[in-house]
């Protein structure tokens, strides 16, 4: 259509991993993870896909959904949760550390996308004031006496424990003027909205104009919260439902978008020509562009190189484009990266010297108990957003940063982690040896990657079908070993470890879902020749 041929080499292959996103989604929705069936009834046989017959809608149906309601202990049919109706998981009664009791029996959880920091004795230090100050209110309410604030509409006030906070958030923030900000929300996604938000309002520009940079960019393999209507990820109500989402996203260096027989150093070079083209051609129109220093789902955990990503972000940042870093997987330590210097490593940008104009955290900032938490902090020209239209982000609601709770989780967390960074560093070296195994047992098959507690694996197959089907094959294994990694849509999974898991412990069920993703890939009977990276695309006719 006249574009540049670098959007269409990665746009080729975004959609095929968008379509193995929806695959996958339908498949969790229609099937039992230990089901051999793949989405569309498709089903593999001795490694080739055939036509299974669909099953009709019957009396055998709705039995079958009885059946799963009574073996999950709730009436699984009435919930639309994160799965579909009649397929979500069954209940947690008890948690040590990754080890879940759930009602159908012990597993070991590895995944849980960066939610959850410390366990037992350390979380309960971490939880101590907010249960102590519930207790104090609890009391107080039983007497009706006034009681101290659990909780504040954003409309009458803040809580008490917002100054704890923000005291424990400042240092450290990668501010080199002291001139920031922050915006809290509940969740990731909103956090992410309000980083869009305060980056546009800052800019300056008349927004209403028809010939505004409005739009946000992101990377071919993203996801910065629900693909309904958050930008990245797919677009599953369609491109419309995504807002100020640009519809093409500029290349990134995955797994997927790389040549055969190029090496590092060639394929780093091409993806930041291709990048610079797509903002020759597209960045008229942006105003944001979003990284994820660290990748979660879209790619499995993998870091992006990080001199590659500081040519990206110089390049934008030329062009009067604000850069917002998500951090709300890799973030608060996670990562496990040496500080820069006077820094205490709570972020990647700090660690890489990315120097984004805002960051965004979230996840486990609340303790990961429940309390919701998350933010967008301005990193300089905070006294430019309060000179703006609104003076802080538009993006607010009923309980955006009102839990008194989660702020003193988020201030216990903060001043606390530096501490962690020896533990976060012991995980590494437990998991990545096993990483490094399983991709050499497995022939370039899988594709293991991460840093610090934040870890992950693809299949490294370009066909999405061939992926989703190792996926199912990879639950069934994994449901018999009862380990529970982090599935990822693209094909594969993510471990987030706490960071005060036992490292042996850990390794040792790490090893254990290792050898089910190699099974998973053996079983695939695919050729080293059809894996990752693809073939180099012919030159187009003129």
């Amino acid at each position: 259509g006249g574009r540049s041929t670098f959007i269409e080499m990665p746009g080729q292959l975004w959609a095929m991993s968008l379509r193995a996103m929806v695959r996958l989604t339908a498949l969790a929705c229609a099937t039992n993870p230990a089901s051999a069936l793949a989405p569309g009834g498709r089903s593999l046989v001795g490694g080739a896909f055939r036509v299974a017959s669909a099953p009709a809608a019957s009396a055998s149906t709705a039995a079958a959904s009885a059946a799963a309601s009574a073996a999950a202990g709730y009436d699984n049919g009435r919930f639309a949760g994160r799965y579909a109706l009649g397929k979500n998981l069954p209940p947690v009664k008890a948690k040590n550390g990754f080890r879940f009791a759930r009602t159908d029996g012990e597993v070991r959880v590895l995944g849980g996308a960066c939610s959850e920091v410390l366990s037992g004795p350390n979380l309960a230090e971490l939880l101590r004031p907010g249960f102590e100050l519930e207790v104090r209110a609890m009391e107080a309410l039983r007497r009706g006496e006034p009681a101290e604030s659990l909780s504040v509409h954003t409309s009458t006030g803040v809580p008490l424990q917002l100054e704890q906070f923000l005291a424990a958030l400042g240092p450290h923030l990668p501010s080199k003027s002291g001139d920031w900000c922050v915006n809290l929300q509940a969740e990731g996604a909103s956090a992410v909205h309000a980083a869009i938000d305060m980056a546009l309002q800052m800019s300056g520009a008349d927004l209403g104009s028809p010939s505004a940079r409005t739009r946000v960019a992101c990377g071919s393999s993203s996801y910065h919260g629900p693909a309904s209507t958050s930008p990245g990820g797919g677009t599953p109500l369609g491109a419309q439902a995504k807002g100020l989402t640009h519809p093409v996203r500029y290349p990134v260096p995955s797994p997927f978008l790389r040549w055969r027989g190029e090496d590092e150093a060639a394929f780093h070079a091409r993806m930041l020509a291709d990048f610079n083209a797509y903002l020759d051609e597209y960045g008229h129109e942006v105003g944001v562009l979003l990284v994820e220093p660290q990748w979660g789902s879209s790619v499995a955990a993998m870091p992006w190189p990080p001199a590659l990503l500081r040519d990206y972000i110089s390049a934008a940042k030329a062009r009067g484009i604000a850069v917002i870093a998500d951090e709300i997987m890799c973030g608060l330590g996670r990562h496990g990266a040496e500080p820069a210097a006077g820094g205490t490593g709570c972020f990647l940008s700090e660690c890489w010297d990315l120097q984004p104009d805002i960051l965004t955290f979230g996840k486990g900032i609340g303790g990961g108990a429940g309390h919701l938490l998350s933010g967008a902090v301005v990193l300089e020209g905070a006294s430019k957003l309060q000179g703006g239209p609104a003076g802080t982000a538009y993006q607010s609601h009923t309980y955006a940063g009102s839990s008194a709770r989660a702020l003193a989780n988020g201030a216990a967390l903060l001043a606390s982690l530096e501490k962690w960074r020896p533990s976060v560093r012991a995980i590494e070296a437990a998991v990545a040896p096993i990483a490094a195994e399983l991709n050499e047992a497995s022939g370039g098959a899988v594709l293991a990657h991460g840093q610090g507690a934040l870890w992950g694996g693809l299949f490294a197959h370009p066909d999405p079908q061939a992926r989703t089907a190792a996926n199912l094959e990879f639950k069934r294994l994994c449901a018999e070993a009862r380990v529970l990694p982090y599935f990822v849509p693209v094909g594969g999974f993510m471990l987030t470890p706490r960071y005060d898991d036992d490292p042996d412990v850990y390794g040792a069920a790490v090893r254990d879902m290792a050898d089910c993703a190699l099974q998973a890939a053996r079983s695939m009977g695919w050729a080293p020749s059809a894996l990752l990276p693809v073939s180099k695309p012919a030159p187009r006719e003129s």
